[in-house]
């Protein structure tokens, strides 16, 4: 398997997943041409995406998507409530022939690889998470998400590599020019994960397995590189863990990341 973060952060997000038998991508956040010319960095072709993952209907997830249908043969996998508000309330219709739907918890297949839809906590219709793999590795994907529940921990345990989010600073977002309405939404059970919130579930999810940590959706004005790195390896130091274990890239919104192996 192998992963490559295209754009990550609220400007717009999109991840690239190739197997053997498959290429795919979560989400379509990004402008076509910079799809396009992000995969190109790689040498790699966007007409041969036979799939599109959508995560949830905001914006920074979507705002690609009609132009990648329009130039690709791609086919769209989303909740129902997800299609049904992106072709009632914006202008990113998904034709229906080149929809299939997803359904929470519930497993299925494409080609090679197993995918399970986690519901996850944020303020939209119906957001969600996945848990991708395929015969001999796990990657977990988790954006955009205010809280994670214990009980979600079985399902998300050891896996070979997270794409997990890191969104904010706590001090740089209530220091921050922003509305308080909109910090407090942020800082919510139906906003994003802080740095903070992000390194203590890692630790406790992360295990023998665990090889690489992808920090992702990382706020512009309310975090840095500096101050994720920082904060998880604070965290991971007081539960006696080394972050140096593991390879960790913080994603980068305008910057692809390197292609990782799994």
């Amino acid at each position: 398997m192998k992963i490559i973060v295209l754009a990550s952060g609220s400007q717009g997000n999109a991840t690239y997943i190739e197997t053997e038998h498959i290429k795919l991508i979560i989400d379509a956040g990004i402008s076509y041409r910079q799809m396009k010319l992000r995969l190109q960095e790689h040498n790699l072709d966007i007409q041969t995406i036979h799939t599109v993952l959508i995560t949830h209907e905001h914006s920074d997830h979507i705002k690609g998507l009609s132009s990648l249908l329009k130039f690709t043969n791609a086919v769209v996998y989303a909740p129902l409530e997800t299609f049904e508000h992106i072709n009632a309330k914006t202008a990113h219709n998904i034709p229906d022939e080149r929809y299939h739907e997803i359904v929470l918890n519930q497993a299925f297949f494409l080609e090679d690889l197993t995918i399970t839809p986690i519901p996850v906590s944020h303020d939209a219709t119906c957001t969600i998470g996945f848990v991708i793999q395929n015969a001999v590795k796990r990657l977990v994907y988790m954006t955009d998400i205010g809280y994670l529940p214990e009980t979600d921990y079985p399902l998300l345990k050891n896996a070979d590599m997270y794409i997990f989010e890191a969104n904010y600073d706590v001090s740089l977002l209530f220091s921050s020019a922003r509305p308080y309405y909109l910090k407090k939404r942020i800082d919510s059970i139906k906003g994003h994960l802080s740095n903070t919130d992000s390194a203590y579930h890692l630790t406790r999810l992360i295990g023998e397995q665990t090889k690489t940590l992808v920090l992702a959706h990382p706020s512009q004005e309310c975090n840095t590189e500096h101050h994720v790195l920082n904060t998880f390896k604070e965290v991971f130091e007081s539960y006696e863990m080394n972050l140096d274990n593991y390879d960790v890239i913080v994603a980068k919104q305008h910057q692809v990341s390197k292609i990782i192996k799994l």
